[in-house]
This record gives C-alpha cells, structure tokens and sequence, in this order.
C-alpha cells in the first residue's frame, strides 16, 4: 500500500486489510459532464486507477449542486448527499463552489457560504468513519463564459477567497485545482466543465495529494549546473518531493533543512551574495537521495524575449564568424528554451501539435557557457547583450531566451491580465480570424493547425492570447531576475494602437508575476523595412517609453528594404546593454539618441527640442532626411532643416503656419539624425492620433 500523508489511516488499514473508501464530492466537474465517456474518464474513475485496488473510490457528483443551502440547487438536498454519507468514506474530496457563483446565488447568500461549507465538513466529521476531509480551490470558470462579464468573474474570486478562510477555520488541507486547469484551456469542453484531458489532470493531482508521491525530487526548470542565482538578493532554493520527506540544501557551505509539505512543496532561503562563484549547490532528502551542482554563480540575470528577430541566431549575424572567433566570454551563461513546434509556413505534424500546450512547447536546454554550438544556435541580440553587459560589470551574466518567431504580443500575456478587459476577452476567446489580428497570422494559424481536428489532437497555437505565457513565462516567474530586454512587435504592427495597450499590459503582468513593480524592461523600436505604416508604429513604440522604467533602442538605421530579418544584430545588442549599464545600473555613459522633447512656434518656423540633444548633427553630414512638416490640416511636406544650439529649425515654402513635425515616418526610412554619442534619433512626430 502506498504511502498516505495522513499516516494514521495508512496504519490503520493497512492493519485491517480493508480498502480505504474516497468520497469525491462535487458538482458536473466531479460528475464528469463534458467528459467523453464520462462512467471511465471522470476524474474520480481515473484516480481509482491510479491508486489501485487498495482503494475504493466513489463518485458523488451532482450536476449544478451549490454549496450554499439556500442556492438554486442545494448539494444538502439531493440524494447524492445521503448516499456519499451512507458509503461512510475514510476520506472526503470536495469540490464545490462553481454553481455559487451565478448571480442567481451569490449575490444575496454570499454572506452565508463560509458557514454553510463549515457546515458541510462537520456533516461528515461526525459520521462513524470519522472521514479525512479535504476541499477544493474551484476549477476555473474561463472568460467564453456568456455570464463572465456579468459578474461571474468577481464572484468567482471571491469564492476562492472564501474557500481559503474555510480551510483555516475548519483546519483542512486545500487542494488547488485552480492552477494546473489554468493553464490548459484546451482540455475544457466548455467555459466550465473539464474535457478527459482536464479531468485526467485533477485525478493526477488528487493522487498525488492522497498517495504523497510526487516523484521524488524535481526542480525548477532553471535550476542546473552553471545556473546564476541574481545577486544581492536572498538566494531561493525551491522544488517539489515527497510528501513530508526532509530535506538538506547546502550553498557555499551553508545548510538549511525544510519538511516537504502535504502537497509535495519545499522551499529554503539563503541571504543574498555578492557576485561570484562557482559554488556548490547540494539538495539532499532522507527519502529520494541527492542532487547536486558543482558549479553555481551569482551575478545578473536577464530575460531575452519577443519574436524572430530577438530568435535570430549568432551564427546568422552579419558578424556571426567573427562573433564566434573573437567574442567568447566565460563568464557568459546561456539558457535557451527553444519552441518544438516552428510557426513556419507549414501543416504541423502529428508530433508538432502534441507539443502545442503549455507544457510541452518549449525545449530546455540547461545552462551552457557562451561557446560553440550552442553559442551559434543562441540569439544574437541577447548574446551581445550580455557580452557587453559582462564586459563593463564584470561578474557572472545568466541570459535567459524564449523568443518564438511570428509571436503576438497577446500570445506572452497572463490569462489573468487579459481576463480583465472587454477587448482583450474578445481576442482571447474569438480566436478565429480575429479582426484586430493581422491577416497573416490568422493564415499561418489556420495553416499550420488545419489537421489537428482529422489527426484528433487538441492544441493551442502559439500565436493565441496567453499561450507562451503559460508555456515560456509561468515556468520560470519565481525565478528572479533583474530585468527583460524585448525585441517584437512585428505581429502587431498593422495595429499600432491596440499594441500600445497590448505592451502596457504585458509589462504590468510581467511586473506583476515577478512581483517586481519597477523591474526593467528594456526593448527595440522595430527596424525599416517597405511594409505600410512601419514608420507611424515605431513613433507609437517611442511613446510607451512613458513606462516607468522602460528603455527603447533604436534600430531603424540598421533595417532591410525587404528583409523583415536584418542582420546587424550585435550593434542592437550593445546598445541595449548601453541602455541597461546607464538607466539600470547608474553608469554615466550615453545610451541613447536625441529624442523629441517638445514643439515651439514661431512665424514660419518650427522648433523641435530635444532630450539627450547635445552635439545635434547628421550621421553623415549631409543634409537631414526624412523630415517633414504640416499646418493644421495635417498635410505634410518635405522641411528644409537647421540646426542651431542643438535645436532643430524647420521651414516649407509650402507651409505658412506650421504645426506639426515627423521624422523618420517613411517605413524604410533613411533619417540621418543623431547626437554627440553617434546614436540615432528615434522615429517621432507630435501627432496626438
């Protein structure tokens, strides 16, 4: 017989040769509606499986049961509550809620449910089995949902606030079947209801709780030989075991000792380190051995993410031989998660869809020094970044990648960031040639997933709201870092104004998750290239640097008529590190090109201020291109420009009263401005729509 964390029963039973009896108590989730073939793929009929013949379990679901007794349909009142008592169970699993969330109940009794579930536990602590009950943190309740909006959001957090106070006035363990659900919504039937998939996930959890097998030791998946833990902040050292097994972390010789939890959770902390190592890193348990690392830095730790061309290999670059020569770094450690399934201009494979899902969509490759093969294969703006950023801090630099070519900026949001608005619900759940997502998304979409209906797998692409956030960011949240640089926006780009809101939310909800409101978030103007409204996108970028804490690069003098993919990643690279050594880690260097201030009139002439304006010139000496102005009409012409006291003059013959500048609009812009720290001047106007 396996295993129980509650030991006492295990003892018992094991004595007496009887079957342990599990009452799983519930609604249709429980019950299994939705569920193909409900009588074997209910979650309580695959957790008889799993836990063999040593136990008896039974289904106790009541479709539409609320817990509340005075809701529209009372669990209290049906049959099924009598018979769950009758089977006089050794352990209870509860799972209700979901139907107490209508507006139909919760409203008027939500003062009564903490009282009415307290209730429920004693009615069956006090029968003669004297039954172990455990409650459920609810199934999620998805946003496709017609009342989600009506309130059924509100009160669902709500309850799941409430269901945490019962279990500190009851004393019972909780069960969170919010999280592993979350993150799968392809595994639901409905908005509601979990489909086999789904179910076959709560049976698994439900067993591990109950047997307290949680597969011995597993870490992170940043936790490696050659990781790098971020300095002068406390070093987490963190995983899951065996239920109640004890556990012996050991770093730089220093030991702390933690007991697993009931669900199969531990966590140690060590104070903060300076940069340095390599130190080891021991994890030791009574039960399931040791893991161990004999290399372990401390440093600065970044995340690279976006789309293709922060993906862009080294190997790639236009210096990428001589990168690969003349540009390896030591004290450079790179993690790459690479997708499994490629966004190219394909129909996935049976294999490539299987991997579509938050857990099987990215490959780890473990920490690696920046050398050889995998070096080649690394991104060439993030390898130069942390290049450069090693070069004038001088500690260990752990560089984290995950960018996926073709990704929206949709695509990398949390589920609960974009369950908030009425316009992010509507691209979350009308995922079928939205009209907000550019048309060739929705072709590459449709594409690559046209036989997933005829090959019987279910799948999300990763082009769709929240899908690489659950896969590349929900993963690695609890690991710290000091900051993001982000390169896309490409995907987004015919729709400037719903990125703009798109990025603000991203980085809140990366903020959010790292639970780091000021943490850096550094990213790419998008480059020139012959696409419509390129130049108008890239003024909309300068003005999300209203961000607290952000940093823009520039890249347009580096861009391709064609080529959405230019080669001159490293020059991107250092500039982003420019931007991080000055705005992040205070160091007095320039890091960034003029960027527009503010617009004075006078007669004729316009005159355009700037910040970071000293030493105002052309890259090249000759005139200034790609400027021009407009009157109130918004008519624009070609300006004849000067430059005096690092402030840009502007006239037309064509224009008496002028009004308004942009520079830098043309899509494959050939703008020469910059400054004394020969960095280009942003794309920019005075617009205000």
């Amino acid at each position: 017989m396996r295993n129980l964390v509650w030991i006492g029963f295990f003892l018992f039973f094991s004595l007496q040769a009887q079957k342990v009896k599990v009452a799983c108590v519930g609604n249709s989730v429980t019950y299994g509606t939705g569920v193909e073939q409900r009588e074997v793929n209910s979650y309580p009929y695959r957790l008889q499986e799993l836990l063999g013949d040593d136990y008896e379990v039974m289904n106790f679901g009541y479709p539409g049961a609320t817990l509340l007794k005075n809701g529209h349909k009372p669990y209290w009142e049906k049959p099924v509550f009598e018979a769950s008592k009758s089977f006089m169970p050794n352990l209870v699993i509860i799972h209700l809620g979901l139907n107490d969330q209508g507006n139909n109940n919760w409203p008027d009794h939500k003062e009564e449910f903490v009282q009415d579930y307290l209730d429920f536990i004693q009615a069956y602590r006090d029968l003669p089995s004297r039954p172990k009950v455990v409650i459920s943190k609810m199934s999620p309740s998805f946003s496709g949902h017609h009342w989600f909006e009506e309130g059924m959001r509100e009160n669902y957090q709500e309850i799941q606030a409430k269901i945490e106070i019962v279990k500190d006035l009851a004393g019972v363990d909780v069960i969170d079947l919010h999280e592993p659900l979350y993150r799968f919504p392809e595994y639901y039937a409905d908005d509601l209801h979990p489909a086999k998939e789904g179910a076959a996930i709560i049976a698994n959890k439900m067993y591990r709780y109950i047997s307290g097998d949680y597969g011995g030791i597993k870490l992170p998946l940043l936790f490696g030989e050659n990781m790098v833990f971020q300095r002068n902040q406390p070093i987490v050292v963190h995983g899951s075991a065996n239920a109640l097994d004890e556990m012996i972390v050991t770093f730089n010789g220093e030991l702390q000792q933690t007991k697993v939890s009931v669900h199969g959770e531990w966590s140690v902390q060590f104070a903060s380190h300076k940069a340095g190592g390599p130190y080891k890193l021991i994890i030791d348990s009574k039960k399931s051995g040791a893991v161990k690392f004999n290399e372990v830095y401390v440093g600065e730790v970044w995340l690279a993410s976006g789309q293709s061309n922060m993906d862009f290999k080294v190997r790639d670059d236009e210096q990428g031989h001589t990168i690969l020569k003349d540009s390896l770094n030591p004290d450079v450690f790179l993690f790459s998660m690479d997708a499994k399934a490629q966004t190219s201009d394909h129909s996935f494979s049976k294999e490539e869809l299987q991997n579509c899902n938050a857990a099987n969509y990215f490959e780890a490759s473990g920490w690696n020094k920046a050398s050889g093969e995998k070096l080649a294969n690394f991104s060439a703006v993030a390898y130069s970044y942390a290049y450069h950023l090693q070069k004038q801090l001088n500690v260990p630099v752990g560089i984290i990648c995950n960018a996926v070519g073709g990704a929206t900026t949709q695509s990398w949001i949390s589920r609960e960031a974009m369950e908030t608005t009425h316009e992010t619900i509507s691209l979350l759940n009308d995922t079928h040639l939205h009209p907000l997502v550019q048309p060739w998304v929705n072709e590459r979409k449709e594409k690559n997933m046209q036989n997933m209906r005829e090959l019987g797998v279910k799948a999300r692409h990763p082009f769709d709201p929240t899908m690489l956030f659950d896969a590349g960011i929900n993963p690695i949240k609890n690991y710290p870092i000091k900051g993001v640089i982000w390169y896309q926006g490409e995907s987004n780009a015919e729709r400037a104004q719903l990125h703009s809101r798109l990025f603000k939310l991203l980085v809140s909800d990366w903020r959010n998750h790292w639970n780091n409101p000021d943490m850096p978030f550094n990213f790419v103007q998008l480059s020139s290239i012959n696409r419509p409204g390129w130049g108008a996108f890239r003024d909309s970028q300068r003005k999300l640097l209203a961000i607290p804490n952000t940093g823009m690069v520039v890249s347009s003098d580096v861009g391709h008529p064609t080529d959405v993919h230019p080669k001159q990643k490293w020059v991107l690279g250092n500039r982003l590190a420019k931007t991080a050594l000055a705005k992040n880690y205070g160091m007095n260097i320039p890091y960034s090109g003029s960027l527009f201030d503010f617009v004075n009139v006078k007669d004729d002439t316009l005159e355009v201020h700037f910040l970071f304006k000293e030493g105002l010139t052309t890259a090249d000496g000759d005139e200034l291109r790609d400027i021009q102005i407009a009157g109130a009409d918004k008519v624009f012409f070609p300006a004849k420009a000067r430059i005096r006291k690092n402030v840009l003059l502007l006239t037309s013959k064509k224009i008496k009263n002028p009004r308004y500048v942009r520079y830098g609009y043309t899509s494959y812009t050939d703008g020469n401005l910059t400054n004394k720290g020969r960095l280009p001047t942003a794309t920019f106007s005075n617009l205000t729509n």
